[in-house]
């Protein structure tokens, strides 16, 4: 009886020791839990599950640290991805975060996407790491904001850089937002520049994202083949300038293929679809080409709406915002001869001093 009375006060004395063991660990963590939330493996644990679906192999690789877990899908990633998509711990404005190397690199060649592209040398020099989280001078909010569009961009099929559309956040969080946007790099301009209208006297050499696709003298007639044939960007720059200054288009207009075939009637009135004031037009067998107005220009008349402009078989002659107006006239054309212009110059059909060029998005 002695003996089983001795074993029994045994047992409850270790448990007492063991819960005092556990409850002296649980303080130690609570103590140091800012200090070691911060430590991230730098080697994730990667854990392979190959069991054989019926209709496909399946591959999920488990992703483990001090502070998360992750399944990734194998299947929409190959082995150089998955080598590269690590952990990203960072300290923004002070406040912790944490993401995938990818979504820090979803825009490629902004600024921030260099920051964080493995084996780059200089992607440490903007930012500074500290305690393993890269530190960034950022209003936290604003920037957790951003990371859960870049979230999205990087579940969007076919991206392009160009086409970042990134949202402003409320208005009480909003102040300085821009500006974080532009010192990283995520600024659709950054890619694709001129992105949107029309422009005077635009310098080649400060086209950004765009390749030239076609360039012809304005005494050939142009042909409209060119426009699905030749030059197929999303996108497509037109312009116009003397051969005596070739670095220089004296107007150029952007628009979005599916904007520049707008259908107009032969001898009578169009009206053309306006975008970023300026709308293209197209009178087929006939002419092609754009009216616009200046990038601030309100018009009380038609702002919002449409323009309207008379045609004939020939281009138009209008002369109010003529700067902004271009026409070509096509090879299929009945008595071609109709006026095609470059801005305020008109009846350049049979000019050899004036040259038509397309350009198209990369």
């Amino acid at each position: 009886m002695f003996s089983v009375l001795l074993i029994t006060w045994l047992l409850l004395f270790n448990q007492q020791i063991v819960a005092k063991t556990v409850g002296a660990n649980i303080e130690y963590v609570e103590d140091d839990l800012d200090e070691e939330i911060l430590v991230t493996t730098e080697h994730p644990i990667l854990i392979e599950n190959t069991t054989n679906d019926d209709d496909n192999s399946h591959n999920t690789v488990i992703i483990e640290n001090e502070t998360s877990t992750h399944l990734i899908d194998q299947n929409n990633m190959d082995k150089s991805e998955l080598s590269l998509d690590d952990i990203i711990e960072l300290n923004v404005g002070g406040q912790r975060m944490t993401t995938f190397r990818s979504t820090l690199t979803v825009v490629p060649n902004s600024k921030l996407a260099r920051m964080f592209t493995k084996d780059n040398e200089t992607k440490t020099k903007s930012i500074s790491k500290e305690n393993t989280a890269y530190f960034l001078d950022y209003n936290p909010v604003q920037f957790a904001y951003l990371l859960d569009q870049l979230r999205a961009i990087k579940r969007m099929p076919n991206f392009v850089p160009y086409e970042l559309d990134i949202k402003q956040p409320n208005v009480d969080v909003r102040f300085n937002f821009s500006n974080m946007l532009n010192e990283l790099g995520l600024n659709p301009e950054r890619f694709l520049s001129p992105i949107v209208g029309a422009h005077l006297n635009l310098k080649t050499n400060s086209l950004i994202g765009w390749k030239e696709c076609y360039r012809s003298k304005y005494n050939t007639p142009f042909n409209a083949t060119v426009l699905t044939n030749t030059c197929k960007g999303k996108r497509l720059l037109i312009g116009c300038r003397s051969v005596n200054d070739k670095e220089t288009l004296t107007v150029a207009g952007v628009g979005e293929r599916e904007n520049i075939f707008n259908p107009c009637p032969v001898n009578g009135q169009c009206t053309i679809d306006k975008k970023n004031n300026i709308g293209f037009y197209y009178v087929a067998d006939y002419v092609w080409g754009f009216e616009a107005r200046p990038k601030d220009w309100v018009d009380t008349n038609y702002y919002g709406h449409s323009m309207q402009t008379a045609f004939s078989h020939t281009c138009d002659s209008r002369d109010d915002h003529s700067d902004y107006r271009l026409c070509w006239s096509f090879s299929s054309g009945v008595s071609r001869g109709g006026g095609d212009r470059c801005g305020r110059e008109k009846n350049l059909h049979n000019s050899k001093e004036w040259e038509r060029l397309i350009y198209e998005t990369i």
